[in-house]
């Protein structure tokens, strides 16, 4: 039997004027999204102001720049419905895309599934790509599993169960701690293939190696350390 999803989006958002309008339009669009909460951490251009102008959305605000990891748990705290899922504000995710998580977590009987950007794609060879597989690769050796993006945005899973992680990390190491945390108590998890376009930082891409170092440092303390 397939289970009822009802699913919370979670829309970390900081400096993103330029897109974050077309990306909860295109949220909307699902018809699995029962409630989009948008997190603007503490945004310097005039994200905040778009964002109030936009209907049916939960506005939550920090006053200082906390991280994408506060920035989730921020939201977490604001869910009302038994699935959650993250929703980078840029425009490199597809959001129809929630359709392919929730079969593959039907068809699977699996409790999380992660939607991988690389999985049967073409080996790219860039900077981005080649710290998302570093990271990606001490999550897998750390913690015991096969994953192909643990830094993913997209990981599906029932509200309760990432409630009950009790997360902790302000900044990019939130999807180590997760994938450690999950991993730790025995938590399936299956990676699907998703859409992705990859923006450059003339974009307002965000990611650096040192938060690839971060991601691989916070894999490291939830497996061995911090338990």
């Amino acid at each position: 039997m397939n289970k009822k999803m009802d699913i919370s989006v979670i829309i970390p958002v900081y400096n993103e004027e330029l897109t974050c309008h077309e990306i909860i339009n295109k949220v909307k669009k699902i018809d699995l999204v029962k409630e989009i909460i948008v997190v603007d951490d503490a945004s310097t251009d005039s994200t905040f102001e778009i964002l109030n102008n936009i209907d049916n959305i939960n506005i939550i605000k920090h006053d200082k720049n906390m991280g994408k990891g506060a920035s989730v748990i921020s939201g977490l705290a604001h869910v009302k419905y038994n699935y959650v899922i993250t929703q980078d504000a840029d425009l490199e995710y597809y959001p129809e895309d929630y359709y392919k998580l929730v079969e593959a977590m039907n068809s699977s009987k699996v409790e999380v599934v992660y939607g991988s950007r690389w999985l049967e794609k073409p080996i790219e060879w860039s900077l981005h790509y080649l710290v998302n597989q570093m990271i990606s690769l001490f999550a897998n050796v750390f913690n015991g599993v096969f994953i192909t993006d643990m830094p993913t945005c997209y990981k599906l899973m029932p509200t309760t169960l990432l409630e009950s992680l009790n997360l902790q990390s302000n900044g990019f190491g939130i999807d180590a701690e997760i994938t450690a945390k999950l991993a730790r108590n025995n938590i399936s998890i299956k990676d699907i293939p998703i859409k992705y376009s990859k923006r450059g930082k003339q974009s307002g891409k965000k990611l650096r190696l040192r938060d690839g170092l971060v991601a691989a440092w916070t894999c490291f303390r939830y497996s061995f350390i911090e338990k």
